[in-house]
């Protein structure tokens, strides 16, 4: 049965990738801020990335419960949307704590679990489609995104590092978007057997849908 672990498993993508890989026989170990909003999984964690320590349990534990993790998926992100004269640094460091650092985080506690052959994916986006007014936190925390696994990818030859940029996506995202859900957004399912086609072809490039 092979394993996985999942940061930030109550949002629409990581839930959504919980339920997937659960129906398709794997054990999921799952973190989240919110808890009781995670899916089914064989083992839940508490995750704070202003708390380092949740972290740290978490991988503590799996090192003890898991022969090494086949596959770890880091699906936290969040907006704060605003114009740079106008937003302040809390906001600022939110939206980068979320989706570039705690990325950092998760890759430096999940890489001593992980199996030799094991994968990373790291939900991303289309950088140059986010180069808009009121985006210029997120945008730059998914440009650093790109050069953060270009240089893991580089540190961990032997791993497969992705980025997945899926595009659109039905999620609570867009209830803090300067915009409107494009109608053509795809389903979180979507992604999620996405991410599983893509591990089990066993290909080490990104994924873009």
């Amino acid at each position: 049965m092979p394993d996985a672990l999942i940061w930030g498993a109550s949002g629409g993508i990581g839930s959504a990738t919980v339920r997937t890989l659960k129906a398709n026989g794997w054990r999921v170990f799952a973190a989240a801020r919110n808890m009781a909003q995670i899916p089914p999984a064989d083992r839940k964690f508490p995750l704070d990335l202003d708390d380092e320590n949740t972290l740290k349990d978490a991988a503590q534990t799996i090192a003890q419960e898991s022969a090494g993790l086949d596959l770890v998926v880091y699906a936290v992100g969040g907006l704060r949307a605003e114009s740079i004269a106008k937003m302040g640094r809390s906001d600022w460091e939110e939206t980068i704590l979320s989706n570039l650092t705690g990325a950092f985080m998760a890759a430096s506690y999940s890489l001593n679990i992980l199996k030799p052959d094991g994968q990373l994916v790291f939900i991303g986006a289309y950088v140059d489609h986010l180069i808009l007014p009121k985006m210029s936190a997120y945008a730059t925390a998914k440009a650093g995104l790109e050069a953060f696994v270009a240089a893991l990818r580089k540190e961990n030859r032997t791993l497969r590092c992705s980025i997945v940029r899926p595009g659109p996506v039905a999620t609570d995202f867009w209830a803090n978007a300067p915009f409107r859900m494009p109608a053509n957004a795809k389903a979180p399912e979507v992604v999620a057997e996405a991410i599983l086609t893509h591990h089990q072809s066993g290909e080490k490039g990104d994924l873009n849908l």
